[in-house]
């Protein structure tokens, strides 16, 4: 059985706040994996408490993100929540003109503390280049690296 913690819906979900956050810009999936670990842990960037538990490995999250960042987006497109356009500067996504409403009747305390969080993350990143996002991610990894030890595999080109 598959955890329903990290599944394609809930990860579509996340991510669809984040869109439905950003409309009208359009985000690459980069960025998006970058902000959604910022929602989960909000705290290691001086925010309020993380949604996800503080554990040593979580920085090693970042290496399978961007998998089920693509899997969630694609529940969101099938439900035309999210669409996908390809330009100039590559692949891009955004939340369709129906995802506000869709995200705006998720009542659950968990929703509710997510849309804070997205909201929290946006104040503090929306203006952000991705390098600069990139940057504030790298500073996290550092302050782990000396609460935790050595994570094997965390290198530079991880963010």
């Amino acid at each position: 059985m598959r955890s329903p913690l990290n599944s394609p819906l809930e990860v579509g979900v996340r991510v669809l706040m984040i869109l439905t956050e950003a409309y009208p810009e359009r985000l690459d999936v980069n960025r998006l994996v970058l902000l959604d670990h910022g929602v989960l842990h909000s705290a290691d960037l001086g925010g309020p408490d993380s949604l996800h538990p503080a554990l040593p490995v979580r920085a090693g999250e970042l290496g399978v993100k961007r998998a089920a960042i693509e899997d969630g987006l694609q529940v969101m497109i099938r439900a035309h929540l999210v669409e996908m356009n390809a330009g100039d500067g590559g692949i891009d996504f955004g939340a369709t003109e129906t995802a506000y409403s869709f995200i705006s009747v998720l009542a659950s305390e968990y929703a509710t503390t997510l849309h804070d969080r997205v909201h929290w993350i946006f104040s503090r990143f929306r203006d952000l280049s991705e390098d600069a996002l990139r940057n504030e991610m790298r500073t996290i990894f550092a302050s782990w690296a000396e609460e935790f030890g050595p994570i094997d595999g965390l290198s530079e080109g991880v963010v």
